[in-house]
Protein backbone atom coordinates (compact mmCIF):
# COMPACT_ATOMS: atom_id res chain seq x y z
CA UNK A 1 0.00 0.00 0.00
CA UNK A 2 2.09 2.81 -1.33
CA UNK A 3 0.02 5.98 -1.27
CA UNK A 4 -2.48 7.68 0.98
CA UNK A 5 -5.07 8.74 -1.59
CA UNK A 6 -7.36 6.30 -3.30
CA UNK A 7 -7.72 6.55 -7.04
CA UNK A 8 -11.06 7.41 -8.65
CA UNK A 9 -12.95 4.36 -9.89
CA UNK A 10 -14.76 3.88 -13.17
CA UNK A 11 -18.35 2.92 -12.44
CA UNK A 12 -18.42 0.21 -15.06
CA UNK A 13 -15.46 0.01 -17.41
CA UNK A 14 -12.51 2.11 -18.46
CA UNK A 15 -14.63 4.49 -20.53
CA UNK A 16 -18.30 4.87 -21.51
CA UNK A 17 -19.72 2.64 -24.21
CA UNK A 18 -20.10 4.85 -27.28
CA UNK A 19 -22.07 3.15 -30.02
CA UNK A 20 -24.31 5.85 -31.45
CA UNK A 21 -22.93 7.48 -34.57
CA UNK A 22 -19.72 5.43 -34.66
CA UNK A 23 -18.82 2.88 -37.27
CA UNK A 24 -17.20 -0.36 -36.16
CA UNK A 25 -14.55 -0.24 -38.86
CA UNK A 26 -11.74 2.29 -39.02
CA UNK A 27 -8.34 2.64 -40.66
CA UNK A 28 -5.22 1.59 -38.78
CA UNK A 29 -3.04 4.75 -38.87
CA UNK A 30 0.24 2.81 -38.75
CA UNK A 31 -0.51 0.14 -41.35
CA UNK A 32 -3.30 1.54 -43.51
CA UNK A 33 -5.33 -1.61 -42.91
CA UNK A 34 -8.83 -1.93 -41.48
CA UNK A 35 -9.47 -2.30 -37.75
CA UNK A 36 -12.42 -2.56 -35.36
CA UNK A 37 -13.03 0.57 -33.26
CA UNK A 38 -15.92 2.25 -31.48
CA UNK A 39 -13.90 5.37 -30.62
CA UNK A 40 -12.85 8.50 -32.45
CA UNK A 41 -9.34 9.88 -32.02
CA UNK A 42 -10.61 12.62 -29.69
CA UNK A 43 -12.30 10.00 -27.52
CA UNK A 44 -9.14 7.88 -27.60
CA UNK A 45 -7.08 10.84 -26.35
CA UNK A 46 -9.61 11.70 -23.64
CA UNK A 47 -9.68 8.08 -22.46
CA UNK A 48 -5.90 7.91 -22.30
CA UNK A 49 -5.52 11.20 -20.45
CA UNK A 50 -8.06 10.19 -17.81
CA UNK A 51 -6.41 6.81 -17.42
CA UNK A 52 -2.95 8.42 -17.17
CA UNK A 53 -4.05 10.66 -14.30
CA UNK A 54 -5.26 7.59 -12.42
CA UNK A 55 -2.08 5.63 -13.12
CA UNK A 56 0.07 8.58 -12.00
CA UNK A 57 -1.86 8.89 -8.74
CA UNK A 58 -2.12 5.18 -8.02
CA UNK A 59 1.30 3.89 -8.97
CA UNK A 60 3.34 7.03 -8.40
CA UNK A 61 6.06 8.41 -10.67
CA UNK A 62 9.68 7.68 -9.87
CA UNK A 63 11.19 10.60 -7.97
CA UNK A 64 14.07 11.62 -10.27
CA UNK A 65 13.33 14.68 -12.39
CA UNK A 66 16.50 14.33 -14.49
CA UNK A 67 15.83 10.70 -15.33
CA UNK A 68 12.18 11.46 -16.12
CA UNK A 69 13.24 14.28 -18.45
CA UNK A 70 15.77 12.02 -20.16
CA UNK A 71 13.20 9.29 -20.92
CA UNK A 72 10.63 11.84 -22.09
CA UNK A 73 13.14 13.52 -24.40
CA UNK A 74 13.97 10.21 -26.13
CA UNK A 75 10.30 9.29 -26.41
CA UNK A 76 9.26 12.66 -27.82
CA UNK A 77 11.88 12.51 -30.57
CA UNK A 78 10.75 9.01 -31.47
CA UNK A 79 7.03 9.91 -31.42
CA UNK A 80 7.68 12.85 -33.76
CA UNK A 81 8.72 10.52 -36.60
CA UNK A 82 5.70 8.19 -36.32
CA UNK A 83 2.45 8.20 -38.27
CA UNK A 84 0.70 10.06 -35.40
CA UNK A 85 3.07 12.85 -34.31
CA UNK A 86 0.20 15.16 -33.35
CA UNK A 87 -0.92 13.07 -30.34
CA UNK A 88 -0.25 14.47 -26.85
CA UNK A 89 2.62 12.07 -26.19
CA UNK A 90 4.13 11.62 -22.73
CA UNK A 91 6.82 9.25 -21.49
CA UNK A 92 7.17 8.58 -17.78
CA UNK A 93 8.81 6.19 -15.32
CA UNK A 94 6.50 4.65 -12.71
CA UNK A 95 7.88 3.71 -9.31
CA UNK A 96 7.40 -0.01 -9.83
CA UNK A 97 10.16 -2.65 -9.43
CA UNK A 98 8.73 -5.11 -11.97
CA UNK A 99 10.06 -5.65 -15.48
CA UNK A 100 7.29 -3.92 -17.38
CA UNK A 101 6.31 -1.21 -19.82
CA UNK A 102 2.85 -0.24 -21.04
CA UNK A 103 0.99 2.22 -23.23
CA UNK A 104 -2.38 3.91 -22.78
CA UNK A 105 -4.60 5.10 -25.61
CA UNK A 106 -3.77 8.37 -27.31
CA UNK A 107 -0.19 9.00 -26.19
CA UNK A 108 0.87 8.07 -22.61
CA UNK A 109 3.75 5.58 -22.41
CA UNK A 110 5.22 4.23 -19.17
CA UNK A 111 8.40 2.38 -18.26
CA UNK A 112 8.64 0.73 -14.84
CA UNK A 113 11.92 1.46 -13.07
CA UNK A 114 12.33 -2.32 -12.85
CA UNK A 115 12.76 -2.65 -16.61
CA UNK A 116 15.13 0.31 -16.70
CA UNK A 117 17.45 -1.51 -14.30
CA UNK A 118 17.80 -4.23 -16.95
CA UNK A 119 18.57 -1.96 -19.92
CA UNK A 120 22.27 -1.57 -20.65
CA UNK A 121 22.10 0.86 -23.57
CA UNK A 122 19.91 3.68 -24.76
CA UNK A 123 19.20 1.59 -27.86
CA UNK A 124 17.61 -1.12 -25.71
CA UNK A 125 15.40 1.48 -24.04
CA UNK A 126 14.52 2.94 -27.44
CA UNK A 127 13.43 -0.49 -28.66
CA UNK A 128 10.89 -0.79 -25.84
CA UNK A 129 9.70 2.81 -26.24
CA UNK A 130 9.25 2.10 -29.95
CA UNK A 131 7.28 -1.06 -29.22
CA UNK A 132 4.91 0.76 -26.86
CA UNK A 133 4.58 3.67 -29.29
CA UNK A 134 3.59 1.07 -31.89
CA UNK A 135 0.67 -0.08 -29.75
CA UNK A 136 -0.58 3.52 -29.76
CA UNK A 137 0.04 4.37 -33.42
CA UNK A 138 -1.73 1.14 -34.44
CA UNK A 139 -4.55 1.85 -31.91
CA UNK A 140 -4.28 -1.62 -30.36
CA UNK A 141 -5.67 -0.50 -26.99
CA UNK A 142 -8.66 1.14 -28.65
CA UNK A 143 -9.44 -2.04 -30.55
CA UNK A 144 -9.12 -4.17 -27.41
CA UNK A 145 -11.34 -1.82 -25.40
CA UNK A 146 -13.93 -1.71 -28.17
CA UNK A 147 -14.21 -5.49 -28.17
CA UNK A 148 -14.27 -5.60 -24.36
CA UNK A 149 -17.09 -3.06 -24.26
CA UNK A 150 -19.27 -5.25 -26.42
CA UNK A 151 -18.49 -8.26 -24.24
CA UNK A 152 -19.51 -6.39 -21.08
CA UNK A 153 -23.06 -5.59 -22.19
CA UNK A 154 -25.41 -7.31 -19.74
CA UNK A 155 -22.94 -7.42 -16.84
CA UNK A 156 -24.71 -7.77 -13.49
CA UNK A 157 -25.17 -4.67 -11.35
CA UNK A 158 -23.95 -5.88 -7.97
CA UNK A 159 -20.25 -5.15 -8.43
CA UNK A 160 -21.13 -1.73 -9.82
CA UNK A 161 -23.00 -0.82 -6.66
CA UNK A 162 -20.33 -2.16 -4.32
CA UNK A 163 -16.93 -1.81 -6.03
CA UNK A 164 -15.10 -2.86 -2.86
CA UNK A 165 -16.38 -6.41 -3.20
CA UNK A 166 -14.18 -7.56 -6.06
CA UNK A 167 -11.30 -10.04 -6.24
CA UNK A 168 -7.71 -9.08 -7.00
CA UNK A 169 -7.61 -7.76 -10.56
CA UNK A 170 -11.18 -6.48 -10.71
CA UNK A 171 -10.57 -4.13 -7.76
CA UNK A 172 -8.45 -1.85 -9.94
CA UNK A 173 -9.59 1.54 -11.14
CA UNK A 174 -10.15 2.42 -14.79
CA UNK A 175 -6.62 3.58 -15.52
CA UNK A 176 -5.01 0.46 -14.11
CA UNK A 177 -7.51 -1.73 -15.95
CA UNK A 178 -6.32 -0.17 -19.20
CA UNK A 179 -2.73 -0.75 -18.18
CA UNK A 180 -3.36 -4.49 -17.81
CA UNK A 181 -4.98 -5.00 -21.19
CA UNK A 182 -3.52 -8.06 -22.84
CA UNK A 183 -2.67 -7.76 -26.51
CA UNK A 184 -2.93 -10.57 -29.02
CA UNK A 185 0.00 -12.21 -30.76
CA UNK A 186 -0.69 -10.37 -34.03
CA UNK A 187 -0.68 -7.03 -32.19
CA UNK A 188 2.61 -7.92 -30.53
CA UNK A 189 4.26 -8.87 -33.81
CA UNK A 190 3.00 -5.66 -35.37
CA UNK A 191 4.33 -3.55 -32.48
CA UNK A 192 7.69 -5.32 -32.68
CA UNK A 193 7.90 -4.36 -36.37
CA UNK A 194 6.77 -0.78 -35.71
CA UNK A 195 9.25 -0.41 -32.86
CA UNK A 196 12.03 -1.57 -35.19
CA UNK A 197 10.86 0.96 -37.79
CA UNK A 198 10.87 3.87 -35.36
CA UNK A 199 14.21 3.14 -33.67
CA UNK A 200 16.05 2.67 -36.97
CA UNK A 201 14.56 5.87 -38.40
CA UNK A 202 16.39 7.66 -35.59
CA UNK A 203 19.61 5.79 -36.25
CA UNK A 204 19.59 3.51 -33.19
CA UNK A 205 21.46 0.24 -33.44
CA UNK A 206 18.72 -2.35 -34.02
CA UNK A 207 20.85 -4.85 -32.12
CA UNK A 208 19.27 -3.16 -29.09
CA UNK A 209 15.95 -4.84 -29.93
CA UNK A 210 17.63 -8.25 -30.10
CA UNK A 211 19.38 -7.62 -26.79
CA UNK A 212 16.15 -6.47 -25.15
CA UNK A 213 14.31 -9.66 -26.04
CA UNK A 214 17.28 -11.63 -24.75
CA UNK A 215 16.90 -9.79 -21.43
CA UNK A 216 13.28 -10.94 -21.21
CA UNK A 217 14.21 -14.50 -22.15
CA UNK A 218 16.95 -14.68 -19.53
CA UNK A 219 14.66 -13.32 -16.84
CA UNK A 220 11.94 -15.79 -17.77
CA UNK A 221 14.39 -18.70 -17.80
CA UNK A 222 15.72 -17.67 -14.36
CA UNK A 223 12.45 -18.95 -12.90
CA UNK A 224 12.39 -18.63 -9.13
CA UNK A 225 15.72 -16.84 -9.27
CA UNK A 226 13.98 -13.69 -10.46
CA UNK A 227 10.51 -12.28 -10.96
CA UNK A 228 8.90 -13.32 -14.24
CA UNK A 229 8.61 -10.14 -16.31
CA UNK A 230 5.22 -8.46 -15.89
CA UNK A 231 5.65 -7.63 -19.59
CA UNK A 232 4.77 -11.25 -20.39
CA UNK A 233 1.33 -11.04 -18.75
CA UNK A 234 0.25 -8.15 -20.97
CA UNK A 235 2.56 -8.77 -23.96
CA UNK A 236 2.20 -12.46 -24.88
CA UNK A 237 5.17 -13.78 -26.85
CA UNK A 238 4.24 -14.12 -30.56
CA UNK A 239 7.03 -16.65 -31.03
CA UNK A 240 10.78 -16.58 -30.61
CA UNK A 241 11.30 -12.83 -30.52
CA UNK A 242 15.07 -13.06 -30.48
CA UNK A 243 15.09 -15.00 -33.76
CA UNK A 244 12.44 -12.70 -35.26
CA UNK A 245 14.46 -9.61 -34.27
CA UNK A 246 17.65 -11.12 -35.70
CA UNK A 247 15.87 -11.90 -38.97
CA UNK A 248 14.47 -8.38 -39.12
CA UNK A 249 17.97 -7.03 -38.56
CA UNK A 250 19.48 -9.27 -41.26
CA UNK A 251 16.90 -8.38 -43.92
CA UNK A 252 17.15 -4.65 -43.17
CA UNK A 253 20.87 -4.61 -44.04
CA UNK A 254 21.35 -2.00 -41.30
CA UNK A 255 24.77 -2.20 -39.69
CA UNK A 256 25.60 -0.46 -36.43
CA UNK A 257 24.03 2.72 -35.17
CA UNK A 258 23.54 4.63 -31.94
CA UNK A 259 23.96 2.60 -28.76
CA UNK A 260 24.99 5.05 -26.00
CA UNK A 261 25.86 2.46 -23.38
CA UNK A 262 27.94 4.66 -21.10
CA UNK A 263 25.51 7.59 -21.23
CA UNK A 264 22.59 5.32 -20.33
CA UNK A 265 24.40 3.63 -17.45
CA UNK A 266 25.48 6.99 -16.01
CA UNK A 267 21.84 8.10 -16.15
CA UNK A 268 20.61 5.20 -13.99
CA UNK A 269 23.50 5.32 -11.50
CA UNK A 270 21.86 5.45 -8.05
CA UNK A 271 18.40 4.36 -9.25
CA UNK A 272 16.36 2.35 -6.75
CA UNK A 273 16.41 -1.40 -7.32
CA UNK A 274 13.75 -3.82 -6.11
CA UNK A 275 11.03 -3.08 -3.60
CA UNK A 276 10.78 0.34 -2.03
CA UNK A 277 10.49 -0.29 1.73
CA UNK A 278 8.48 2.92 2.12
CA UNK A 279 5.64 1.35 0.10
CA UNK A 280 5.26 -1.52 2.55
CA UNK A 281 6.40 -5.13 2.32
CA UNK A 282 5.76 -8.66 3.52
CA UNK A 283 7.95 -10.64 5.90
CA UNK A 284 6.37 -14.05 5.41
CA UNK A 285 2.66 -13.45 6.16
CA UNK A 286 3.26 -10.24 8.13
CA UNK A 287 2.77 -6.94 6.28
CA UNK A 288 4.74 -3.90 7.46
CA UNK A 289 4.09 -0.31 6.36
CA UNK A 290 6.95 1.75 7.84
CA UNK A 291 5.75 5.18 6.71
CA UNK A 292 2.24 4.66 8.11
CA UNK A 293 3.69 2.80 11.13
CA UNK A 294 1.23 -0.10 10.94
CA UNK A 295 1.44 -3.86 10.64
CA UNK A 296 -0.96 -6.79 10.32
CA UNK A 297 -0.94 -10.46 9.39
CA UNK A 298 -2.77 -12.56 6.85
CA UNK A 299 -3.30 -16.29 7.41
CA UNK A 300 -0.45 -18.61 6.53
CA UNK A 301 -0.84 -20.06 3.05
CA UNK A 302 -2.99 -17.24 1.68
CA UNK A 303 -1.82 -15.61 -1.56
CA UNK A 304 -1.03 -11.96 -0.84
CA UNK A 305 -0.48 -8.87 -2.98
CA UNK A 306 0.68 -5.36 -2.13
CA UNK A 307 -1.28 -3.42 -4.76
CA UNK A 308 -0.92 0.33 -5.34
CA UNK A 309 -3.83 1.36 -3.12
CA UNK A 310 -4.58 -1.74 -1.09
CA UNK A 311 -3.15 -4.92 0.36
CA UNK A 312 -4.99 -8.10 -0.58
CA UNK A 313 -5.01 -11.76 0.37
CA UNK A 314 -6.89 -14.68 -1.12
CA UNK A 315 -7.57 -18.03 0.51
CA UNK A 316 -5.94 -21.19 -0.91
CA UNK A 317 -9.38 -22.32 -2.06
CA UNK A 318 -10.00 -18.95 -3.74
CA UNK A 319 -13.29 -18.65 -1.88
CA UNK A 320 -12.41 -15.83 0.53
CA UNK A 321 -10.65 -12.47 0.23
CA UNK A 322 -9.21 -10.00 2.73
CA UNK A 323 -8.42 -6.41 1.90
CA UNK A 324 -6.76 -3.52 3.74
CA UNK A 325 -7.00 -0.01 2.36
CA UNK A 326 -7.53 3.57 3.46
CA UNK A 327 -11.09 4.64 4.19
CA UNK A 328 -12.85 7.95 3.81
CA UNK A 329 -13.69 9.56 7.12
CA UNK A 330 -11.93 11.33 9.97
CA UNK A 331 -13.10 8.79 12.55
CA UNK A 332 -13.86 5.07 12.49
CA UNK A 333 -17.52 5.90 13.13
CA UNK A 334 -17.68 8.22 10.12
CA UNK A 335 -15.94 5.70 7.86
CA UNK A 336 -18.22 2.89 9.04
CA UNK A 337 -21.33 4.97 8.40
CA UNK A 338 -20.20 5.72 4.85
CA UNK A 339 -19.53 2.05 4.17
CA UNK A 340 -22.80 0.70 5.56
CA UNK A 341 -24.85 3.41 3.85
CA UNK A 342 -23.86 2.10 0.42
CA UNK A 343 -26.64 0.66 -1.66
CA UNK A 344 -26.51 -3.12 -1.65
CA UNK A 345 -24.79 -3.56 1.73
CA UNK A 346 -26.86 -4.79 4.67
CA UNK A 347 -25.31 -4.27 8.10
CA UNK A 348 -25.82 -7.24 10.40
CA UNK A 349 -23.88 -5.90 13.37
CA UNK A 350 -21.49 -3.13 14.44
CA UNK A 351 -19.74 -2.03 17.64
CA UNK A 352 -17.09 0.44 18.79
CA UNK A 353 -13.96 -1.09 20.27
CA UNK A 354 -10.19 -0.78 20.52
CA UNK A 355 -7.70 -3.01 18.76
CA UNK A 356 -4.14 -3.01 20.11
CA UNK A 357 -4.80 0.39 21.66
CA UNK A 358 -6.31 1.97 18.54
CA UNK A 359 -9.93 3.23 18.30
CA UNK A 360 -12.01 1.13 15.94
CA UNK A 361 -15.48 0.18 14.74
CA UNK A 362 -16.03 -3.45 13.80
CA UNK A 363 -19.07 -4.85 12.03
CA UNK A 364 -20.52 -7.61 9.90
CA UNK A 365 -22.42 -7.33 6.63
CA UNK A 366 -24.20 -9.22 3.89
CA UNK A 367 -24.75 -8.44 0.25
CA UNK A 368 -27.00 -10.17 -2.27
CA UNK A 369 -25.44 -10.90 -5.66
CA UNK A 370 -26.66 -12.68 -8.78
CA UNK A 371 -24.49 -15.64 -7.76
CA UNK A 372 -25.64 -15.81 -4.13
CA UNK A 373 -25.11 -13.93 -0.89
CA UNK A 374 -21.73 -12.72 0.35
CA UNK A 375 -20.98 -12.29 4.04
CA UNK A 376 -18.11 -10.46 5.65
CA UNK A 377 -16.45 -8.75 8.57
CA UNK A 378 -15.10 -5.21 8.39
CA UNK A 379 -13.15 -3.03 10.79
CA UNK A 380 -12.38 0.68 10.60
CA UNK A 381 -9.43 1.76 12.71
CA UNK A 382 -7.74 5.14 13.28
CA UNK A 383 -3.97 5.55 13.51
CA UNK A 384 -1.69 8.58 12.94
CA UNK A 385 -4.42 10.71 11.32
CA UNK A 386 -5.40 7.95 8.90
CA UNK A 387 -8.46 5.70 8.91
CA UNK A 388 -7.93 2.16 7.65
CA UNK A 389 -10.51 -0.36 6.48
CA UNK A 390 -9.73 -4.05 7.06
CA UNK A 391 -12.31 -6.33 5.46
CA UNK A 392 -12.78 -10.04 4.83
CA UNK A 393 -15.60 -11.59 2.82
CA UNK A 394 -16.72 -14.94 1.44
CA UNK A 395 -19.93 -16.58 0.17
CA UNK A 396 -22.36 -16.65 3.10
CA UNK A 397 -22.39 -20.45 3.01
CA UNK A 398 -18.65 -20.37 3.83
CA UNK A 399 -18.78 -17.73 6.57
CA UNK A 400 -18.79 -20.36 9.30
CA UNK A 401 -15.47 -21.64 7.93
CA UNK A 402 -13.79 -18.23 7.77
CA UNK A 403 -15.33 -16.22 10.62
CA UNK A 404 -12.55 -17.05 13.12
CA UNK A 405 -9.88 -16.55 10.43
CA UNK A 406 -11.22 -13.09 9.65
CA UNK A 407 -11.43 -12.22 13.34
CA UNK A 408 -7.82 -13.22 14.01
CA UNK A 409 -6.56 -11.21 11.05
CA UNK A 410 -8.45 -8.11 12.16
CA UNK A 411 -7.03 -8.52 15.66
CA UNK A 412 -3.48 -8.43 14.23
CA UNK A 413 -3.78 -4.80 13.07
CA UNK A 414 -1.40 -2.84 15.29
CA UNK A 415 1.05 0.07 15.47
CA UNK A 416 4.57 -0.68 14.21
CA UNK A 417 7.48 1.07 15.94
CA UNK A 418 10.47 -1.16 15.15
CA UNK A 419 13.42 1.06 14.19
CA UNK A 420 14.88 -1.66 11.96
CA UNK A 421 11.93 -1.42 9.59
CA UNK A 422 11.34 2.32 9.96
CA UNK A 423 14.94 3.06 8.91
CA UNK A 424 15.25 0.34 6.27
CA UNK A 425 16.95 1.73 3.15
CA UNK A 426 16.24 0.51 -0.39
CA UNK A 427 18.73 -1.15 -2.68
CA UNK A 428 20.21 0.96 -5.47
CA UNK A 429 22.07 0.50 -8.74
CA UNK A 430 25.75 1.43 -8.44
CA UNK A 431 27.75 1.84 -11.66
CA UNK A 432 31.43 1.00 -11.35
CA UNK A 433 34.23 0.75 -13.91
CA UNK A 434 36.05 -2.57 -13.98
CA UNK A 435 39.70 -1.78 -13.30
CA UNK A 436 41.00 -4.87 -15.10
CA UNK A 437 39.74 -7.54 -17.45
CA UNK A 438 37.81 -10.04 -15.34
CA UNK A 439 34.97 -12.54 -15.43
CA UNK A 440 31.58 -11.51 -14.10
CA UNK A 441 32.18 -13.92 -11.20
CA UNK A 442 35.41 -12.14 -10.33
CA UNK A 443 33.63 -8.79 -10.64
CA UNK A 444 31.06 -10.02 -8.10
CA UNK A 445 33.89 -10.86 -5.68
CA UNK A 446 35.78 -7.63 -6.31
CA UNK A 447 32.68 -5.38 -6.17
CA UNK A 448 30.20 -7.10 -3.83
CA UNK A 449 26.45 -6.68 -4.23
CA UNK A 450 23.57 -7.17 -1.83
CA UNK A 451 21.84 -9.37 -4.41
CA UNK A 452 22.89 -12.74 -5.82
CA UNK A 453 25.47 -13.35 -8.52
CA UNK A 454 22.64 -14.54 -10.76
CA UNK A 455 20.86 -11.20 -10.39
CA UNK A 456 24.05 -9.29 -11.16
CA UNK A 457 24.46 -11.34 -14.33
CA UNK A 458 20.84 -10.71 -15.32
CA UNK A 459 20.89 -6.93 -14.92
CA UNK A 460 24.17 -6.71 -16.85
CA UNK A 461 23.02 -9.02 -19.63
CA UNK A 462 25.87 -11.43 -18.96
CA UNK A 463 26.00 -15.21 -18.95
CA UNK A 464 28.11 -17.46 -16.76
CA UNK A 465 31.84 -16.92 -17.34
CA UNK A 466 31.34 -13.69 -19.29
CA UNK A 467 34.62 -11.77 -19.59
CA UNK A 468 34.36 -8.05 -18.85
CA UNK A 469 36.94 -5.95 -20.72
CA UNK A 470 39.09 -3.56 -18.68
CA UNK A 471 37.47 -0.15 -18.26
CA UNK A 472 33.90 -1.36 -18.86
CA UNK A 473 31.05 0.17 -16.84
CA UNK A 474 29.16 -2.55 -14.94
CA UNK A 475 26.17 -2.55 -12.58
CA UNK A 476 26.21 -3.78 -9.05
CA UNK A 477 23.56 -3.40 -6.32
CA UNK A 478 24.13 -1.85 -2.91
CA UNK A 479 21.94 -1.20 0.14
CA UNK A 480 20.15 -3.53 2.55
CA UNK A 481 16.71 -3.56 0.92
CA UNK A 482 13.71 -5.67 1.87
CA UNK A 483 14.74 -9.13 3.12
CA UNK A 484 14.21 -11.82 0.51
CA UNK A 485 13.58 -9.37 -2.34
CA UNK A 486 15.54 -9.68 -5.59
Amino acid sequence: MSIANRIPRAAHAAAPLLLAGLGACAMNPATGGRMFSLYSEDQEIEMGQQAASEVNAAMGLYDDADLQAYVDSIGQVMAAITERPELPWSFRIVDDPVINAFALPGGPVYLARGIMAHFNTEAEMASVLGHEIGHITARHSVEQISRAQLAQIGLGATQLLVPELRPFGDALGGGLMLMFLSFGRDDESQSDELGFRYMTRLGYDPQGAVDMFRILERQRDAGSGGAVPEWQSTHPDPGNRVIAAEQRLATSQIEGGISRREEYLRRIDGMMFGLDPAQGFFIENRFIQPEMRVQFEFPEGWASQNAPTQVLAQSPGRDAVMQVTLAEGDTPEEAAAGFFDQQGIRRTGARSRTVNGLPAVQGTFRIATDDGDLAGQVMFVRHRDLTFRFMGYTPSSRMGTYAVTFERALESFAPMNEERWINLQPRRIDIVRAENEMTVERFFQRYPSTVSLQTVRLINGMSEGHVIPSGTLVKRVTGEGVPGDE
